[in-house]
Formats: C-alpha cells, sequence, structure tokens
C-alpha cells in the first residue's frame, strides 16, 4: 500500500501577491518560485527566464568555428544520439547547419551495432570521407579517447552534451556543457537539445553582428518546436530555462509550422492548437523513440528535418508509426519474458539484476522501467551483445540514485553512464555475480538506514477544501502547466468523504466510476483499472479518504469538473 506524504505548507516563506489562491502559492514556493517577479513569470504565458549563451564555456568560439569552417566549404558532421533528445538535436543541428552550408551530414550511431556515443570506427569513417569539424550533440561528454582519436586524423571537435562530464575533462575539443565543473552558466539542467540550441543561439548572434541573414533570430525561434519535444521527452526538470524553452516551444509546436511534424502529428489524430506536454511524452516522443530501438532512426532525423518531398515524409512518418506498434508488441514480449525469469531465478529480491538472452535490447530500458514500478525497486534488464559483452539497462525508484549505485561497481563495467534515474552499462559476463552481490550489499545498507525505502510513496501537494473545487481553482492549475519533471501534475487529497452513486464501467468492469459530496460541493470521481482492489472498501460506509489530480472532463460538447483517483484509504478523521 503507497504511503501518503503530505508537502508542507511554505507559507511565510515569501511574498504573497494578491488573487493567488494559498495552495497555489505554496506549489510555487515548493518549486523554489518564492519572489514575486518570480511568481509572476512562472504563471505568465510568455516567461522571460533565460540565460546568456555566452555564459557557457568554449560556446563563442564554437559559432566562430562552425561559422568559418562552413563558409570554407569544409565537410562537418553532426554526431547524434537514437534517443529522442538526441534525434531532435541532430534535425535541429543538421537542418540549420544547412542553411550555411551544403556540406553538411549527420551520423546516428546504432545501438545494436555502435553503443551509445562516439566511437572509434566511426571516427575513423569520418576522416576517410574528409570530415573536417565533427559536433556531437547529446553525447560526447565521456568520449575523451574518441576525441582524442579524431583530433590525430585532423578532425576539429565541438561536444555539445548535457550529460556529466568525466573527471579528465575534454582539453583536445571545445566542449559545451551545463555541467562543466568550471561552468557559470546559471541554469544546469538543459536538455541535450538545449544545450545545442544554445549553441545556435551564439551562431545566430554572430551572424547578426556580421549583417550575414542566413540563420535569423526567426529561423532560430523555429527551433523551439523540437527543443521542447527533446526537454519532456528526456525527462529533465520541467523549471527555470526549461520551463521557458518549453512554453514557447509548444507555442512552435502547436503551428505545425515544420512539414515532417505536421504529417505525423496528422497521422497520430493530434490538432494543432491543443498539443500538449502529456502528448509529446506519451505519443510524439515515444513515436521517434521507437525507430533507435527497434533499427536506425536516421529516418526520423529526416522527417524532422523536412528532407525530403511530402510524400516521402509521409512513408517516414508511416515507418515511424508502424516501428512503434512492432516496438509496443516486442515490449510485452520481452516484459512477459523478464517476469517469468524473475519468477524462476533468484536473481537479487532488492535489485534484481535480470539476464534474458531472449529480450530485445532495444526495449530492456522500458520493461525495466514497467518492472521498477510494479516490483517498487531498481531493475536491471541484462542482454548480450555481438561482441561477447553484457549490456546492461537500469532504472530506479525516485527515492534512489542508481547511479551512485553503479558508480561503486564501475570497476566492473567496460562502459558506464546515465544519471540518477536511468544507467546503462557494458560488462564482462565474468563479472555479473559480483555486481548482484555488491548491489544487494549497497541496497542492504540504504534499508538499514532508510526502512522504508521500497514502499511506494504518493506526494499529496495539498487537501483540498470545498471551496477549491471549482473550474476557477482549476484555471489556476492550468497555469501552472507544462508538467513534468519537478513540476509535476499536483496531487490531492479529499479527506472524510462517502462515496455514492458507484457505477462500474469498462469492457470487464474493471473501472468505477462515482460522486462525492463536500459540503455543498458535489464532485465527480473516476477510478481506473483497479475496481476489484477498491469495490468492497468503498461500500463499506467508512469514510474515505481520496488522492487524485482534480481536472476538467471534456465530453460531447459538456464540462464537468473530475478527480481521477490514484489511491484510496479509509479515513482517520471522524465525522
Amino acid at each position: 500500500m503507497p504511503r501518503w506524504i503530505y508537502e508542507k505548507s511554505e507559507l511565510g516563506c515569501g511574498e504573497n501577491p494578491q488573487g493567488i489562491p494559498v495552495s497555489i502559492l505554496n506549489m510555487l514556493r515548493r518549486r523554489a518560485v518564492v519572489s514575486a517577479e518570480q511568481i509572476e513569470d512562472f504563471l505568465s504565458p510568455a516567461p522571460r527566464a533565460t540565460y546568456d549563451p555566452a555564459l557557457l564555456p568554449d560556446l563563442q568560439e564554437a559559432a566562430v568555428e562552425i561559422v568559418d569552417t562552413a563558409d570554407a566549404g569544409g565537410l562537418i558532421c553532426v554526431y547524434g544520439d537514437y534517443d529522442a533528445d538526441g534525434v531532435t538535436s541532430s534535425a535541429m543541428m543538421y537542418s540549420v547547419l544547412k542553411k550555411l552550408s551544403p556540406n553538411v551530414r549527420f551520423y546516428l550511431p546504432s545501438r545494436f551495432e555502435d553503443g551509445y556515443g562516439l566511437n572509434m570506427e566511426s571516427v575513423e569513417d569520418m576522416a576517410s570521407e574528409g570530415t573536417r569539424l565533427l559536433i556531437t550533440v547529446d553525447c560526447g561528454s565521456t568520449n575523451l579517447a574518441e576525441v582524442r582519436r579524431a583530433r590525430e586524423l585532423g578532425i576539429k571537435v565541438i561536444v555539445t552534451d548535457h550529460h556529466e562530464p568525466g573527471e579528465e575533462g575534454m582539453s583536445d575539443c571545445l566542449f559545451i556543457n551545463p555541467k562543466r565543473k568550471d561552468s557559470n552558466y546559471p541554469f544546469k539542467e538543459l536538455s541535450g537539445c538545449g544545450t545545442a540550441f544554445k549553441l545556435l543561439q551564439g551562431i545566430q548572434r554572430l551572424l547578426a553582428e556580421r549583417g550575414d541573414e542566413r540563420f535569423t533570430k526567426q529561423d532560430l525561434n523555429d527551433q523551439l518546436d523540437l527543443v521542447a519535444i527533446s526537454t519532456v521527452a528526456d525527462v529533465v526538470p520541467l523549471l527555470d530555462e526549461n520551463r521557458t524553452l518549453v512554453k514557447y516551444g509548444l507555442h512552435v509546436l502547436n503551428s505545425l509550422r515544420r512539414p515532417g511534424l505536421k504529417i505525423l502529428a496528422d497521422m497520430l489524430g493530434l490538432v494543432g492548437g491543443r498539443i500538449s506536454s502529456e502528448d509529446i511524452a506519451y505519443n510524439i516522443a515515444p513515436h521517434i523513440n521507437s525507430l533507435g530501438r527497434m533499427s536506425r532512426a536516421d529516418s526520423a532525423v529526416e522527417l524532422l528535418a523536412g528532407e525530403g518531398s511530402d510524400e516521402e515524409l509521409r512513408e517516414k512518418a508511416s515507418e515511424m508509426i508502424e516501428t512503434n506498434r512492432q516496438r509496443r508488441r516486442t515490449q510485452d514480449e520481452t516484459a512477459e519474458i523478464c517476469l517469468e525469469l524473475a519468477k524462476s531465478e533468484h536473481y537479487g529480491d532488492l535489485f534484481p539484476i535480470i539476464k534474458a538472452p531472449e529480450a530485445h535490447e532495444g526495449v530492456a530500458g522500458i520493461v525495466a522501467g514497467k518492472l521498477k514500478e510494479s516490483l517498487y525497486r531498481p531493475v536491471c534488464i541484462v542482454t548480450e551483445s555481438a561482441e561477447g559483452l553484457l549490456k546492461g539497462t537500469s532504472r530506479s525508484i525516485p527515492e534512489l540514485n542508481i547511479h551512485d549505485m553503479l558508480s561503486s561497481c564501475s570497476d566492473l563495467f567496460v562502459r558506464f553512464g546515465g544519471h540518477s534515474g536511468a544507467c546503462g552499462f557494458s560488462m564482462d559476463p565474468a563479472n555479473l555475480e559480483e555486481l548482484r552481490e555488491r548491489s544487494e550489499a549497497f541496497m542492504r545498507r540504504e534499508l538499514e538506514a532508510r526502512p522504508e525505502l521500497l514502499q511506494e510513496i504518493i506526494y499529496i501537494e495539498d487537501v483540498l477544501q470545498a471551496g477549491d473545487i471549482s473550474e476557477d481553482f482549476v484555471g489556476w492549475l492550468k497555469k501552472l502547466e507544462p508538467y513534468g519533471k519537478d513540476n509535476e501534475r499536483p496531487i490531492f487529497a479529499i479527506e472524510n468523504v462517502h462515496p455514492g452513486g458507484i457505477y462500474r464501467m469498462g469492457s470487464e468492469g474493471q473501472h468505477l466510476r462515482f460522486i462525492i459530496t463536500k459540503q455543498d460541493r458535489r464532485l465527480q470521481c473516476v477510478l481506473f483499472s483497479r475496481a476489484e482492489q477498491f469495490l468492497d472498501l468503498m461500500l463499506s460506509d467508512l469514510p474515505l479518504d481520496l488522492a487524485g489530480e482534480l481536472g476538467i472532463d471534456e465530453y460531447n460538447g459538456k464540462r464537468n469538473l473530475q478527480f481521477t483517483v490514484r489511491d484510496i484509504k479509509r479515513s482517520e478523521l471522524n465525522d
């Protein structure tokens, strides 16, 4: 049973503009939005929080290098990644640089043949093709040896990335990363595409200073749709500058002015003017990701960059949609395999590391995430690679930093990288058992210090009062969008209520609809997929507490307040 944790009230911790509900102010302050200026900017449809790209080390030098190489006719290669952040970064950088020179190409590694980041074979190939400048997007921060080899072969290198840099630094190239230890850039949490966008800001500024209109300010702003997709898809914090980029990016995305995205949106049934961050997270991004998960993602870059006729773009969009269907089928099959293995063999109680030779490597991360949610503990899926190494993909619960845990085992890995919620590695099969032993020992130590670590938590933003059950309050919640990491859609509690008018929905009666009354306010509630779990409790006539999301249900032209229930428990309050 999940544990409910009520967020602390933050009243008295900042300014209190008139007219804003107290619970909204508390939510803002918990997101470090405190001053009147910060509050106004956060709630504004046109936020201003953004920073000078020149504050990023090496950025201005990189802008000059790119423009000079383009003007000299040198071959430029954009080297990206196969996920949604890497694909959008590559499409954005490639399409913009094509405005400066015809001698631009892009390269995305294969998840299955190349793995993540730069690799030596690709560097050698680029040199043989005459590449003069290599620009990485969403990768490169730990590819010290590969960058050094590129320099030996006469290729200049610009690394743009947002992942944690290696301890050695990147002295052989221009290195643009907000997480650089010597960086004074005020915001460290840009996506890979967001970081590349800052470089494009520098390029546009340089061209404007030179009186060159090949890439204008409007051209720059037109790239924000891809920045919004990457920022949501890569699950970086939707606060500060990222919030600004996504808000403006959603405006651009909803205009559907990018031909490939318009075609894809039409095929997915998305309507311009109504596309939200949730549409990115649960529809657009999975389709972009699917190509890199199942094969190669080159056609995704071409679609987003507008490479080809409308008919060719439709073919690429159709391929993406069909590949995503295949991904879903494969994901279900892989999940079934991993669940059976987890039941039949001992892979670790506290941190299951499941070796699944038949599992599809491309969906291993999604399956690890699904198992993490159902088991509520970190999970790793291990598959076999062609080189004889094992590849691991792990996902973690929010309360545990898996990067810290696996960093303590870094001597067992050939390659390793990631962040607090997800990590990947490759390793010699002989080290697998030691990894399991060390990981279990790490988890035991964590549980000794935090006994409730593996109990699911629902964070309650506030307790809804009768006066909050209104369309006006939902309007204030709307101003907190777009939702995402560190600005999640708020979960509220409604306390001491008796459900009535209970009605089962769905082909198997798996959903519930019911009504609650709080003082004089009636509120429609829905509970999805767990009717059997809660029906007896709801019919017991006991006072209940509900946890869920408040919103508007629009159906057949009618608007009704609706509470989407996440959890139910017996109330500890008296009637």
